[in-house]
């Protein structure tokens, strides 16, 4: 009889450790097939990702020239600035030119930012809030480097976007339910850091702790049905 109780008792109390973190594994885990992918990542919210660099073939500026003056650059790309003809120069720190006077282009102002948030932005709302985010992050930008414009629209997806002001890129977009899924994101993998972490401490103990629930629950199997054979010859 002792034994029976032990087991019931060490069963009941390793269900009561991980009910709760069961049912978060399970809630996040619905969420995350019951919601598309592509919403998630806001594709719904995005427009002209694609640069047509083909129809800035003839610009003021020849690349040759850009590379030469930039010696010490990883990369000279022709890219666009919300349609104008850029060169973003590679190196410790992107720089943006006008690929027809040459003209500095970064960092990019406020205005600018925001010509270039909403010129990819594809809803039907207003700029809220602009910001230059340079310490602080929020958890939404994850590792990505600062410094950022962050611009807000006030729509119904709470959209921000985030704009480099060094190369003049749109970096990435965040709304209610890509925050939602980070949220939850972060419940499943039990990474409350950085959120990116799926083999972190406290998944593998309670990973092990699931294991002995596993073993628990066998135990007091064992002995119900042991019992239920000595009720039966009983009888």
């Amino acid at each position: 009889m002792k034994a029976i109780r032990l087991s019931r008792k060490v069963h009941k109390w390793f269900a009561l450790v991980l009910g709760i973190q069961l049912f978060l594994w399970a809630l996040s885990g619905f969420y995350m097939v019951a919601v598309d992918i592509d919403i998630i990542h806001g594709d719904m919210l995005v427009k002209n990702m694609d640069t047509n660099v083909g129809s800035y073939a003839q610009v003021g500026i020849p690349l040759e020239r850009i590379a030469g003056e930039f010696p010490d650059s990883s990369s000279v790309t022709l890219t666009a600035v919300v349609d104008r003809p850029a060169y973003l120069v590679e190196g410790p720190t992107p720089r943006l030119l006008d690929a027809n006077s040459g003209e500095l282009l970064s960092p990019i102002n406020k205005n600018t930012a925001t010509q270039i948030a909403t010129y990819h932005y594809a809803g039907d709302g207003e700029v809220s809030r602009v910001q230059l985010i340079e310490s602080d992050p929020p958890t939404e930008l994850q590792s990505r480097a600062l410094p950022l414009w962050r611009v807000d629209f006030d729509d119904v997806w709470n959209s921000s976007f985030y704009v480099d002001p060094n190369s003049g890129q749109f970096t990435t977009r965040r709304h209610s339910l890509w925050r939602v899924f980070d949220f939850l994101w972060m419940l499943h993998v039990m990474d409350y850091d950085t959120r990116s972490d799926i083999n972190n401490n406290v998944l593998r103990i309670f990973s092990v702790f699931g294991t002995l629930l596993g073993l628990s629950g066998v135990w007091l199997l064992f002995y119900s049905f042991n019992r239920r054979k000595v009720d039966g010859i009983a009888k």
